[in-house]
């Protein structure tokens, strides 16, 4: 199916009040709908990336577990091989990350975090398993959860399965960074609108550490970050006039580059 620029609307969020930031200032900080964060048993958060200050945020704010899964962080074998590429900076930054891991793990209990050493796909094979899977293995079928993930482009293939639709109902929020955006337009288009169904979308933001590029004379960002809200909790749908990014919540992911102004979806 081909798109029209018609079709970008489905980026234009939701108005809803109480929108509060958790986690890191600049990349690593997400928005969420503070209210119903009090209807969820857990977080599921795919993708940590050695960073949990979003996991503390979050149990300061409802006293709530969590449930993080990452596969890559106790894998040496990702660290060589920034060395074998020659890239000398990186393998350092994720040699320390790496190191410096195994002590932060310990401290992860004090803020009800549980690390899992597996990853998120649309099939089970090895460290990656299904959402599906995950929720029958940790009970949580008649539980509430804030789903975020943030999986550097595996995105696609999760929600291109159709399996997981039947499990989004128990997501009270959606938090996740959408990437590789020009490749993947058609298909996120009717991504978000299978999601729609369920969830409406009340945040977005571009990550400015990769740049626009042109869909139907419009700028639409290679990467966001998007926050769904669980349609029950907003009863009711009016459109928001806000300017994007929003003044005292969002925050460029790099802090030396100017923050992307979105405006693609009107």
């Amino acid at each position: 199916m081909t798109h029209s620029s018609s079709s970008l609307k489905i980026f234009l969020p939701f108005k809803v009040d109480h929108l509060i930031r958790l986690g890191n200032n600049n990349d690593g900080g997400y928005i969420v709908h503070f209210p119903s964060l009090q209807n969820a048993d857990y977080l599921l958060n795919y993708g940590v990336g050695y960073n949990v200050e979003f996991e503390k945020d979050f149990f300061k704010a409802t006293g709530l577990p969590t449930l993080a899964f990452d596969p890559t962080l106790k894998s040496f074998s990702l660290v060589f091989e920034k060395l074998k590429k020659g890239q000398l900076i990186p393998f350092l930054r994720h040699l320390k990350n790496y190191s410096e891991w195994f002590f932060k793990e310990r401290t992860l209990k004090r803020y009800k975090i549980q690390f899992v050493q597996e990853g998120i796909s649309d099939k089970n094979s090895g460290e990656y398993k299904s959402l599906g899977y995950h929720f029958s293995k940790y009970d949580l079928h008649d539980k509430r959860i804030i789903l975020k993930i943030d999986v550097e482009g595996s995105e696609y293939p999760i929600f291109n399965d159709d399996k997981i639709y039947s499990i989004l109902p128990n997501a009270v929020q959606i938090l996740m960074e959408i990437h590789l955006i020009e490749k993947n337009i058609e298909n996120l288009i009717d991504m978000m609108n299978k999601i729609s169904k369920t969830h409406s979308l009340i945040h977005i933001h571009a990550n400015n550490h990769v740049g626009t590029f042109k869909y139907h004379g419009k700028d639409v960002p290679e990467a966001v970050e998007v926050t769904f809200l669980l349609n029950e909790f907003l009863p009711e749908k009016i459109y928001s006039s806000s300017s994007y990014p929003v003044a005292g919540l969002d925050q460029p992911c790099d802090r030396l580059k100017e923050d992307i102004s979105l405006d693609f979806f009107y």
